[in-house]
């Protein structure tokens, strides 16, 4: 089923088309800030989705790069687009501090690699299971909040049911299967829902298990996100207790792509892990 494409997702089309017709000119992102008397890093901003443009400069940038009456209709039409409010915004009142920026990476993103240590991917979860781990983490929140946490990490499952949904591949340690959050029913409903999503031709589900011993993504959860454009630099996101962390930096980054590429071969095949879960599954049921 498909979804109306996100405004942070046209955001980042629109600075994609802008910077094609900019480089299509021969203009510099400093002969274009002059044309709307800005500075350099603002065109920067608009050209990676993180700033907006009034609609009159929009128009002058477009006439500037010597873009036609029609692809400047459309693009003031996908700005009017992008101006809307981003999916989650509705419920702001109750988003912890910096998922915003998550929400709205998540939604640019191709690919999302992640390692779950303890805990099973946000994206993967039942509500019943959600439910049970927000209400653990956020032991004095009342009971309305974090039920619309809980409904807001289910509209955050939409993204994966999008037209072009990211590329999902999930190493899960042992460990996340075999803790009970929540009840055995509960735990039970979880795996079943994880062999589900594997069967899916864009999630790729994979299991650590505990003969592979000690390994690095022990050391913790992370999520690893790259992006269409090869110019967008990839992102790396980890929670803790003391806030969320964003890594940009090449070189930081490198260090999880190095880890993720570590659990692979201690990780079970796809269907290996389809096996396992199972098995698990089983063990939930007895």
């Amino acid at each position: 089923m498909g979804h109306t494409p996100e405004p942070t997702r046209l955001r980042l089309e629109l600075g994609r088309k802008l910077r094609s017709h900019r480089k299509a000119a021969g203009l510099t992102a400093r002969q274009a800030a002059g044309v709307i008397e800005a500075s350099e890093p603002k065109i920067s901003r608009i050209e990676t989705g993180k700033a907006s443009l009034k609609r009159i400069e929009i128009e002058a940038l477009l006439r500037a790069y010597g873009a036609d009456d029609d692809s400047i209709t459309k693009l003031l039409a996908l700005m009017e687009e992008a101006k809307k409010p981003d999916w989650w915004e509705d419920e702001s009142a109750v988003v912890p501090v910096g998922l915003g920026t998550l929400f709205n990476v998540e939604t640019a993103a191709k690919a999302l690699r992640t390692v779950s240590s303890t805990i099973i991917f946000g994206m993967l979860q039942t509500e019943a299971y959600a439910h049970a781990i927000i209400s653990a983490h956020c032991p004095n929140e009342p009971e309305d909040v974090v039920v619309r946490r809980v409904r807001l990490r289910m509209k955050r499952q939409q993204l994966l049911d999008r037209d072009e949904p990211p590329e999902v591949t999930a190493i899960i340690d042992e460990c996340a299967l075999r803790r009970v959050v929540g009840s055995p029913a509960i735990m039970r409903e979880q795996i079943a829902h994880l062999v589900e999503a594997g069967r899916r031709p864009h999630i790729t589900i994979r299991v650590i298990p505990f003969s592979a011993g000690a390994h690095r993504g022990q050391m913790g959860s992370f999520l690893w996100l790259t992006f269409p454009e090869d110019d967008d630099p990839d992102v790396v996101y980890s929670d803790s207790l003391t806030g969320n962390i964003y890594i940009t930096k090449a070189d930081e980054v490198a260090h999880f792509a190095t880890t993720f590429a570590d659990l692979e071969p201690l990780s079970l095949s796809p269907s290996d892990s389809e096996h396992y879960l199972r098995r698990i599954l089983e063990e939930y049921a007895s």
